[in-house]
């Protein structure tokens, strides 16, 4: 008798976890189906009024119309990107917090061993949106007129010279100190949270200069509040037609990274990134997006989850060899 009922109560629980597992998976396809089901927060890396912020206010104004739901933006600024990075990854895995993320991602690995979190893991790509033209900007007054006149008063007064950043590691800091290794000059790094107030620093003669996208840097230059030496991207702009790369100008194969992207938890299902990759691809392509594009010098790459990928990955060796290479040192002052 205890024989029978022991294989009775077996059975009905080997029934009801058939059943459960069955309703659990109907249920991730429904939602999946479903999504979002509610507002998609977007952790900003930055500072309210910088340059990936005016961006991610184009995706936040054609969100809605292609998920019928809004995208909020929370700002997580410092930490080059690892507070905003670290935000996501212990939100849900529903989809519905999702980051802005830069070149950094696939930096700091390679000057850092501090990094909370393996990004490879704990983060799943789900698009690169866009590239965008980088430039070297000066301040107005700056003692150089064309890159070679910056490059031989750099190395004629080491370590007088600022460059700022918006985090030790960053994209800008590491682009820096591959330029400044590449010409056998020291540049002092200034870092912030944001490029709002290094801007205005800059602006105000306290910052000798900095990499700045077009979009910031174009209107300062027309205003005569800032001055424009080389592209630090690897890419002429019709934009500013005369000036030229560094690559052009004695540095081969510089080039930094300018393009940006979204990802999101390293558990959400690969059904609900799918349907965010397809969206977000719709949102950065409507009408009113490409007017914002071509104003800007801005491309549209819309790249799927596995490209973002292999494009993170093979950028992480890069970086490692240049680093090695020219025995680059983190320095979080």
């Amino acid at each position: 008798m205890l024989s029978y009922r022991f294989a009775a109560h077996f059975l009905l629980a080997a029934l009801v976890a058939l059943l459960s597992g069955g309703a659990l998976a109907q249920s991730v396809a429904q939602t999946a189906a479903n999504y979002p089901w509610k507002p998609v927060t977007l952790i900003m890396p930055y500072t309210p009024g910088s340059t990936s912020d005016l961006e991610a206010r184009v995706y936040q104004e054609n969100f809605p119309e292609i998920f019928k739901q809004n995208l909020l933006i929370d700002y997580k600024p410092g930490g080059s990107g690892i507070i905003a990075n670290s935000a996501v990854i212990k939100a849900p895995p529903d989809g519905h917090t999702i980051a802005y993320v830069p070149a950094t991602l696939g930096i700091l690995p390679a000057v850092r061993d501090d990094i909370p979190y393996d990004w490879q893991k704990d983060l799943t790509p789900v698009i690169q949106t866009t590239r965008r033209v980088f430039v070297l900007a000066v301040r107005k007054d700056f003692p150089a007129n064309t890159y070679q006149e910056y490059v031989a008063y750099v190395k004629a007064n080491p370590g007088k010279v600022t460059w700022s950043t918006v985090g030790a590691g960053g994209a800008l800091h590491m682009s820096g100190e591959w330029l400044a290794s590449a010409n056998n000059m020291k540049l002092t790094f200034v870092h912030y949270k944001g490029s709002s107030q290094a801007e205005l620093d800059m602006l105000a003669g306290r910052i000798d200069s900095a990499p700045k996208g077009m979009v910031s840097a174009l209107p300062l230059v027309k205003q005569g509040r800032i001055r424009v030496l080389a592209i630090i991207t690897n890419k002429r702009t019709s934009l500013l037609p005369d000036v030229k790369t560094v690559d052009e100008m004695g540095v081969p194969g510089y080039n930094y990274p300018s393009w940006v992207g979204l990802v999101t938890g390293g558990n959400v299902p690969r059904d609900i990134v799918d349907r965010l990759h397809a969206g977000m691809v719709k949102v950065i392509s409507t009408p009113k997006a490409m007017k914002v594009w071509e104003s800007q010098g801005t491309d549209v790459v819309g790249s799927t989850p596995e490209e973002f990928r292999k494009q993170l990955l093979a950028e992480t060796v890069v970086w490692k060899r240049l680093v090695k290479e020219n025995n680059i040192k983190y320095d979080a002052e």
